[in-house]
């Protein structure tokens, strides 16, 4: 009997083996690349901005700059009359642009952050920015960078 049911398992592995079928398909890959050209743009240096001690967070908007070189904050002792206070970021195109973040960390030489934000991430001409600064923030030269596109 046992030799009966090893032969007729042979015969159904035998038999479903020689009704198989196969399937197949055909792939296509693609890319597309496109090589972009380059911007110049207006580097931002807020240039030194001295605040006290323990001071309170601070968003200095690029539409309020001029009035908070007039010291608008009480916890802004000086700016830097050399820095661009105007906040903006210009590209000499009067078209869209796009930026690539809402909000870029600018972080010290020892690890400290604080935020540039852009007020609109998408916009014709310039962007307009705050410069978010925390409370009790360190001394020290914050820096960071983004990417600006324009297609056409």
């Amino acid at each position: 009997m046992r030799k009966y049911f090893l032969l007729s398992a042979v015969a159904l592995l035998a038999a479903t083996s020689a009704n198989a079928t196969t399937d197949y398909a055909e792939v296509t890959a693609k890319a597309t690349i496109e090589v972009a050209g380059t911007l110049e743009c207006d580097d931002l240096d807020f240039g030194t901005i001295v605040v006290k001690q323990n001071n309170e967070e601070m968003e200095l908007e690029s539409n309020d700059w001029w009035a908070n070189h007039n010291l608008k904050f009480n916890d802004i002792i000086s700016l830097d009359a050399d820095g661009d206070f105007s906040g903006y970021i210009y590209c000499g195109i009067d078209d869209y642009m796009r930026a690539d973040k809402s909000s870029i960390p600018l972080i010290s030489e020892n690890g400290d952050e604080m935020q540039l934000k852009l007020n609109d991430i998408e916009v014709n001409e310039m962007f307009l920015t705050t410069l978010v600064i925390p409370a009790k923030v360190k001394a020290g030269t914050y820096t960071g960078s983004f990417t600006i596109t324009h297609t056409y």
